[in-house]
């Protein structure tokens, strides 16, 4: 069956870029539908998400802790601790002159955002006086069961509650002693995961459709594009625990959004030099490797508009730089992240002390210590079980836009298209140089999702063919229902195997150390 052709609702002037044409009234409708419907799944999903599901999250988490309720970085006193190997044990700094440096336990994350989260926590801490790691106990219902006068009665006998010698019964009170523990950590951190990852990406989609009014050609890539933005990333299935990918991504892309109001429209508001100065370093403080595209956002910038860019754009982007970097001073008494030393050996190394997990990896862990070859990394990175064509082959259309764009065959996001490029081939090229492991258990090649946005921006320059052409059209449909499928497969576990390596193991094409 093929689809009725669709009406073009919008008449775009590709030569144009400042053209901002109206909204149709369909494209406000469905808009509406899919932006409300996206950050709904995402604001159920994460509510009833435990705060604590990873090594990863529970790291951060200790810091947040230790600062709040020990006033330091060292999280050896964390009561959740122990359920995290994502930790290093290295001296405690800033010790007494004459005293000897005691060892202690860190978060290998940097420090920066656990700070920012502390901060945002210590007014409700401060005026509850409810500590974070506190419980709140519900007594117990009366619990009865009923009980053949053969079996031997319980040992208490105020647990008796009727005897019936005719039928031969007893009625005995099996309630638990113990009270239900609700613990106060759900109040306290579910509400910075919505604050962090859910109401970006509202303002996120919301910006994210204006730019679709300015680049998608007709409504069928209109619509597909913010569908596959709502839906169809892994940013969604990762927007329900503590991370930094998803951080690190709107944090580009709100960066990206005040660059292509400067460079495409010709804007030369400072705010725009503001947002993308401060947001392109923050991004770079979530994911460090983004500060190639903190760099090449600077010299872009430079060469529209110079004096703006000393002016406005710098200053906004040391704001992040120094609080990352003085926060990192502070926890361990040096400049450069902790995990720089991750594969550092001998007695002194911060991650492999006595009982590290790290001596003995398991799962994709494994790969730390039995690589594979480059090109099967590389393979699996892209089209294998960590692929991000693989499991949101919706990118494709994304790339087929960057190559046309390139070219020369459309206009429309040229600089973007060759910034996309480079920082997608630099950024895939360095893990597969450092890295063995596709980031662990999570779903996909999550130090990568920072870059949903650059595809994102140029997803509708590649769906405008299933406005007219039907076969384009199942093609398109295709690729953003496996994409929304792997976000149903990850919503409720982000840190756990993608879906395409639990089959190749339950297949036995696959063979994972446990």
């Amino acid at each position: 069956m093929a689809y009725p052709e669709l009406p073009d609702t919008v008449y775009m002037e590709p030569d144009d870029p400042t053209m901002r044409p109206p909204r149709s009234p369909t494209r406000r409708a469905v808009g509406q539908i899919l932006i409300v419907v996206s950050v709904a799944l995402m604001l159920g999903a994460t509510l009833k998400q435990k705060a604590m599901i990873s090594a990863n999250d529970i790291s951060r988490w200790c810091t947040v802790w230790s600062l709040l309720e020990r006033g330091t970085y060292a999280i050896d006193e964390c009561p959740w601790q122990l359920g995290t190997q994502d930790k290093v044990l290295i001296p405690e700094p800033f010790t007494p002159e004459g005293e000897e440096p005691v060892k202690r336990f860190y978060s290998s994350k940097p420090p920066l955002l656990p700070t920012l989260i502390a901060g945002m926590l210590y007014p409700a801490r401060a005026m509850t006086g409810v500590p974070l790691d506190a419980k709140i106990e519900q007594e117990r219902s009366l619990r009865m069961e009923v009980q053949s006068l053969s079996d031997d009665p319980p040992s208490d006998p105020n647990r008796i509650l009727e005897v019936d010698e005719a039928r031969g019964y007893r009625v005995i009170d099996i309630t638990p002693e113990e009270p239900v523990e609700w613990p106060v950590q759900v109040l306290y951190f579910n509400p910075i995961v919505v604050a962090l990852n859910v109401v970006p990406m509202l303002v996120m989609l919301i910006l994210y459709a204006r730019l679709l009014d300015r680049y998608a050609g007709n409504d069928w890539a209109w619509f597909l594009s913010l569908a596959a933005a709502g839906l169809g990333t892994n940013l969604v299935i990762f927007s329900t625990t503590l991370n930094n990918h998803t951080i690190a991504a709107w944090s580009a892309f709100f960066a990206l959004y005040a660059f292509l109001r400067v460079w495409d429209d010709g804007r030369t508001h400072w705010g725009y030099f503001a947002v993308a100065g401060f947001f392109g370093a923050f991004a770079a403080c979530n994911e460090l490797p983004a500060a190639v595209f903190g760099v090449l956002l600077f010299l872009l910038m430079v060469v529209k508009a110079p004096g703006k860019t000393f002016a406005v754009f710098v200053p906004a982007a040391l704001v992040p730089i120094l609080a990352f970097l003085v926060t990192i001073y502070l926890a361990t008494g040096e400049w450069t992240p902790v995990y720089a030393k991750f594969s550092e050996e001998g007695p002194d190394s911060p991650y492999r002390y006595p009982g590290s997990y790290w001596l003995t990896p398991l799962a994709m862990d494994w790969f730390d210590q039995n690589p594979e070859p480059w090109w099967v990394y590389l393979l699996h990175l892209t089209i294998g079980h960590h692929g991000i064509f693989s499991l949101t082959p919706v990118v494709l259309f994304s790339f087929w836009a960057m190559l046309r764009s390139m070219f020369g065959f459309d206009h429309r996001l040229r600089t973007l298209s060759w910034l996309t490029l480079v920082l997608t081939a630099a950024i895939v090229a360095f893990y597969v140089w450092q890295t063995h492991n596709y980031g662990g258990s999570t779903q996909g090649a999550r130090w990568l999702f920072w870059l949903f946005p650059f595809w994102l921006i140029l997803l509708p320059l590649g769906l405008e063919g299933g406005q007219h052409r039907s076969w384009v059209r199942w093609l398109t449909l295709a690729a953003l229902g496996f994409a929304v499928f792997n976000t149903g497969y990850g919503l409720q576990q982000p840190w756990s195997h993608p879906w395409i390596v639990d089959a190749m193991e339950h297949l036995n094409l696959y063979e994972l150390k446990r």
